[in-house]
């Protein structure tokens, strides 16, 4: 090695000179003409207005809520609104005036009135008087616009700042208790309040400084310690806000000029006073970046803190300023006449100190004492004890750096730094550059790093030929490895070297990429699968796999094959494994990220200095770095640790019918505090329980072809810093798929077609059988028909037979009773010839008889039929005694008849013949009943209604005559009482006194002729009584 001049190196050939003219243009051209000028730097700004929710975009005051919520008063509207991070809701707002509404841990709800406290108790709004506030309002009517501190301590429990007192106030037992009176201390008159951070206590400020009361919001009492701070020269101090580090800003008067124009600022125990000519500042707090932000009515500033405090005015686009609440992590909240403002670091941030650097940093590196180096185009830069240092490039040195140039330590400390083929040196110590330059004169690209920490160079002679040198370089000597071969085929230019964990040395060129196993390189091309020509970095990923990146795509070799990861990245100019399993990669158009498949990526809108990166690096204390086109830009996990809200995807017209065709699901999302906007959500989704897809942000799945049935769409979401949602909306849908596309409807149809024409082919088979048995079956009929006329013939024949057989024997069985009674009565009087009062009775009753059976065999032989002109008026009671009268002393000898006659009973119509047959048949039926002995009754009556279970039914009429005859016999058995009246059933077929089975049979025609209607009731043991009931007709 040795030191050249200036002189020595601008001597060099015009062909170096012109070389170096090229490579400064291309990288000028990525430092001026990359797509990232301030104005597109994406704003850590959001807004909030009436169209995200907010019952008003006018917000006059804002507070913060332990439970994370943000609260909002509007302007003279009934509701305010309160924000959880995903979604804003409205609430009813205690009042008209502007006084801000707390909210406790435990969630209870606290506000002013003029008149003292107001407490939410979950249904409305309760008031508690409280004399302090109203005095405190009344004597200071400016407290109505600038209202009261409130600080919510814990249940039921709120503390409360006079301009004399700070106050607890317990609402449960409607009780104010004084913890520390302004009298106790040297602040002048008492005038805003601020919780301490972390639960230490309460700052309050005064007209003279201000003070800390010590201790948990919860157990603050009189006792509680309490400090002081006089300030001189400054007097009422407004709100104090305290950052992550325990330091105090606020606004102050200056004690001479008596306007708002200080900020007071605490410093390691000492506090500073610096004016602000020209601005009437309200507020004022500490940036998350030592800056100082600070509002007036019409302006948003900030402070840098520097020497000069130098101040800069944020556009204004939100109207006027009202309120602000702070957060530790430098997030903090505007109210304004706009909206609801949040302001919040980006995850990405440039370190203030080195803001201005505004080139391409190329190249990172940390050294052994953890030192980290970055190579930019204006310099080399050293971050070491969180202190930042700018060395500039040695005079006339220049800057021609390529994004595959890189920094290396040396085993004795120095930094080898390539610059091309202008490679330099640098010894931490000295702060001297030193040029290196080859023994030979050969020219030295530094491309790697040895595992003895020596540099890997490639050196070649300066006829631009494409054979080189392989060499390690200690900071002293060169010690060449290897010569390149004609085969090579990697070009004459390579962009690294790369040593795997198994010991391969990896090199990758404008030409390709190869790996050197055993002294032997082996070049791989399309014919292995690998399908990228120029390569400019590669990551050890071990166990023998590694990722290789190119113009625009990662590949993978597995130690077998090659595949490809992920394309359309543009060029990948540095990639780096993080300890927690990332892969972060550095490109030309954003710095993408990798984990268990997912893809990520960040860009301007997450802070970075440019969306064109060049390296990328994580140092001994897992701090990430990027080195950008514009500067440098570290990376900071904490700044959004809560993961968006998935909402519930949206079948697209799910109104109608879903018919297979294409279904497109829509799905969204919100980031806690709109942190990363919706468009740069990242969703994953999978369909009907499938695999999870990677992470796009692709906001609409379209499905082509679905099948029939119901179906379930799954989607969750993540932001761009790794927060994912750990739950999932999901939506079902149903599609109907056409019948005719519907593949098992189709089967059924074509089965059921086949049925059809098998049973249409059989129906036609029968046809033609029946077609020709057809005459066949009409003789059939024929002869059939004659023979069902001769049988029903002989039919009718046989049942006039048996009609006239009855008719024979009924009128037989009525002649056997006739000469019976005539038989009876010539022997009584042969009997009794002298007699003749007897003779002359019976004599008339033989005529009696004579002419009933001269009726009966008028009626049986149809001589006359029964006509209308047959009935004549009968007295029912004088017919049942002519009835008695026939049958004869013999008959009552044996048998006794009681006959009990109803009086007045109406005429009746009827065929007094035929009538007295029906009963004498009933008493001589009663009277075999009882085996020829005992008691027969007869009974006449008058009923209006039928009774149930007539065996006949009579004529309808008014009302009825009724005639019972009613024996004590053996009665009859329910199974055969249904058959009585058939002809020819008797049960007296094997008795003494044998039955024909007329009797019953004949009183039934006769009753039916006559339109009487019969009933039946027997007992078995007991007897049965017969009755005739005769409708009443004129």
């Amino acid at each position: 090695m040795m030191t050249l001049s200036l002189k020595d190196e601008f001597c060099a050939g015009f062909r170096d000179l012109m070389k170096a003219v090229r490579w400064l243009a291309v990288s000028a051209i990525l430092v001026f003409l990359s797509p990232n000028t301030p104005a597109e730097q994406s704003s850590n700004f959001r807004i909030f207005r009436v169209s995200d929710g907010l019952k008003e975009s006018y917000v006059s005051a804002v507070t913060l809520s332990p439970r994370g919520n943000v609260w909002m008063k509007h302007g003279d509207v009934n509701e305010v609104s309160v924000f959880d991070g995903y979604s804003i809701h409205t609430f009813v707002s205690p009042g008209t005036n502007s006084f801000a509404i707390y909210e406790s841990l435990t969630g209870q709800l606290w506000s002013l009135y003029d008149e003292g406290l107001l407490v939410h108790d979950g249904s409305q709004w309760v008031r508690h008087p409280v004399a302090e506030i109203r005095g405190e309002i009344q004597s200071n009517p400016r407290r109505k616009v600038r209202q009261l501190p409130l600080i919510p301590a814990h249940r039921d429990h709120i503390l409360f700042l006079t301009s004399d007192s700070l106050v607890e106030y317990n609402s449960a037992r409607r009780q104010s208790v004084v913890i520390r009176r302004v009298s106790d201390t040297r602040l002048g008159k008492f005038r805003e309040m601020a919780e301490a951070r972390g639960d230490s206590g309460v700052w309050i400020t005064g007209t003279k400084g201000l003070g800390k009361l010590l201790g948990p919001l919860r157990s603050l009492s009189a006792d509680s310690p309490w400090e002081e701070h006089l300030i001189s020269d400054v007097e009422n101090l407004q709100r104090p806000f305290e950052n992550h580090l325990g330091e105090i800003t606020t606004v102050a008067t200056d004690s001479f000029t008596n306007n708002y124009r200080l900020l007071v600022q605490s410093d390691l125990g000492s506090w500073h006073r610096r004016p602000v000519p020209g601005e009437s500042i309200a507020q004022a707090w500490p940036g998350w970046d030592e800056a100082t932000w600070a509002f007036t009515i019409n302006s948003l500033l900030r402070f840098e803190r520097d020497p000069q405090m130098t101040l800069s005015k944020e556009r204004n686009w939100v109207g006027q300023y009202k309120d602000v609440v702070t957060e530790t992590n430098g997030v903090f909240w505007l109210a304004t006449s706009e909206g609801l403002v949040r302001y919040s670091p980006f995850t990405w941030r440039t370190p203030r100190e080195i803001e201005e650097i505004d080139s391409l940093v190329h190249a990172l590196v940390e050294d052994a004492k953890g030192r980290l180096w970055f190579a930019s185009t204006d310099s080399l830069i050293r971050f070491a004890n969180g202190r930042w240092q700018k060395i500039k490039w040695p005079e006339g040195f220049e800057a021609e750096f390529q994004t595959t140039d890189s920094l290396y330590q040396l085993p004795d400390g120095r930094l080898a730094i390539a610059a091309r083929e202008r490679p330099l040196l640098f010894d931490p110590d000295r702060e001297e550059f030193s040029y290196v330059v080859h023994p030979a004169g050969r020219r030295v690209k530094f491309i790697g790093q040895a595992k003895s920490g020596k540099v890997c160079a490639q050196t070649s002679q300066r006829d631009f030929s494409e054979s080189f040198l392989l060499e390690q370089f200690d900071g002293n000597e060169f010690s060449r490895v290897i010569e390149s071969q004609s085969d090579w085929n990697l070009g004459g230019e390579l962009f690294f070297l790369t040593v795997t964990q198994n010991g391969d040395v990896w090199l990758g060129g404008a030409g390709g990429l190869g790996v050197v196993r055993d002294d032997q390189l082996q070049v791989f091309g399309s014919s292995n699968g690998f399908v990228e020509e120029r390569v400019f970095c590669l990551l050890d990923l071990g166990n023998g796999k590694v990722w290789c990146g190119g113009t625009d795509k990662i590949q993978e070799y597995n130690g077998t094959s090659w595949s490809v990861i992920r394309s359309g990245m543009d060029r990948i100019n540095s990639m780096t494994k993080g300890k927690d399993g990332k892969i972060w990669i550095a490109t030309a158009r954003g710095l993408h990220s990798y984990s268990n498949g997912w893809w990520v990526i960040n860009g301007v809108e997450e802070g970075l200095a440019s969306p064109a990166l060049s390296r990328v690096l994580q140092d001994r204390q897992g701090r990430l770095w990027a080195g950008t086109t514009r500067g440098i830009s570290l990376y900071h996990p904490d700044a959004d640790v809560s993961p968006p809200k998935t909402f519930l995807p949206v079948v697209e017209n799910a109104e109608r019918p879903l018919i297979e065709g294409p279904v497109t699901v829509l799905f969204s999302a919100a980031d806690k505090w709109h942190h990363t906007p919706a468009s740069r959500l990242l969703f994953s989704y999978r369909f009907d329980e499938g695999q999870w897809s990677a992470y796009t942000n692709v906001m609409a799945k379209t499905f082509e072809s679905l099948g029939a049935g119901k179906h379930r769409f799954e989607v969750r979401s993540m932001d761009r810093n790794w927060n994912a949602d750990p739950s999932s909306g999901s939506v079902e849908f149903s599609i109907i798929v056409p019948w005719y596309k519907e593949s098992r409807l189709i089967v059924v149809l074509i089965c059921g077609l086949v049925l059809v024409l098998f049973f249409a082919g059989l129906a036609v088979n029968r046809h033609w059988q029946l077609t020709r048995s057809y005459a066949e079956v009409e003789k059939i009929v024929a002869l059939r028909t004659r023979e069902l006329e001769r049988a029903n013939q002989e039919l009718m024949h046989s049942q006039k037979m048996k009609a006239l057989g009855t008719l024979a024997a009924g009128i037989a069985h009525d002649f056997n009773n006739i000469l019976s009674i005539i038989k009876g009565s010539a022997q009584i009087i042969e009997s009794h010839v002298e007699d003749k009062d007897k003779v002359r009775t019976r004599v008339s009753r033989i005529k009696t008889v004579v002419d009933q059976g001269a009726g009966i065999v008028k009626s049986m032989l149809g001589i006359s039929r029964i006509t209308e002109q047959d009935f004549i008026l009968c007295d029912i009671n004088s017919v049942v005694e002519d009835t008695i009268k026939v049958l004869g002393d013999p008959f009552l000898h044996e048998v006794t008849i009681q006959f009990e006659s109803a009086p007045s009973l109406p005429s009746i119509l009827g065929v007094k013949e035929l009538l007295q047959q029906m009963l004498l048949n009933l008493i001589l039926n009663a009277a075999d009943a009882m085996s020829g002995k005992g008691e027969i009754r007869l009974k006449t009556g008058q009923m209006n209604t039928l009774p149930e279970n007539l065996s006949l039914s009579p004529v309808e009429a008014s009302n009825y005559v009724y005639v019972h005859v009613q024996d004590g016999g053996s009665g009859i058995a329910p199974d055969v009482l249904s058959r009585i009246f058939e002809p020819f059933f008797t049960t007296k077929a094997f008795s003494t006194r044998r039955g024909t089975g007329l009797g019953l049979s004949m009183v039934y025609e006769l009753a039916k002729e006559m339109e009487y209607g019969l009933k039946v009731k027997s007992t078995v043991g007991k007897g049965s009584t017969f009755s005739v009931v005769i409708p009443v007709r004129s």
